[in-house]
């Protein structure tokens, strides 16, 4: 998404970017780098090439520190979660995304969800999710969107866009 300068009544509103470095130990790539190359046969045999979390504590992070954001955001910008018409997450998890929407009291039918096809797509979910969205021509003029991820290190994020 190509974000500018607009004086019409729609845009991007505000956001929240959170980094807490205690999770450094529970999102890793064992090899790939270089102090670990993937070109010993013995790394790519054990998938050390492959994302490696911890995921009940992935879990556990993202159902305590999305919902907080989320619900900082919508009180700093004088929003309702009734006013957000779509949810377009970060995909760590079909039962991470049924817990924040829980705790937020979002109806799971505003959550835009493509784990199903795709798994966790990393850092490319939330742009393959909007485009997803807008080619069915869900979004329409005025739709309240509420962005939400969570990722390695422990790195969360909120922000709220009005299409």
């Amino acid at each position: 998404m190509v974000i500018s300068h607009t004086n019409e009544d729609k845009g991007f509103i505000d956001f929240l970017l959170h980094t807490d470095g205690r999770g450094k130990d529970c999102w890793n790539i064992p090899a790939g780098g270089s102090l670990t190359p993937t070109t010993p046969p013995e790394t790519l045999e054990k998938g050390l090439q492959y994302f490696q979390m911890d995921g009940p504590a992935v879990f556990q992070t993202a159902i305590k520190v999305v919902p907080e954001s989320i619900e900082k955001l919508l009180q700093r910008n004088n929003t309702h979660i009734d006013d957000i018409d779509f949810l377009i997450p970060h995909q760590p998890s079909v039962r991470i995304l049924e817990e924040v929407a829980k705790r937020v009291s979002l109806p799971w039918e505003k959550v835009m969800t493509n784990m199903d096809r795709y798994a966790n797509t990393s850092g490319g979910t939330i742009p393959i999710m909007l485009h997803e969205t807008v080619s069915k021509g869900k979004l329409k003029d005025g739709d309240m969107v509420l962005f939400a991820a969570v990722g390695a290190g422990w790195t969360w994020a909120t922000s709220l866009y009005k299409w």
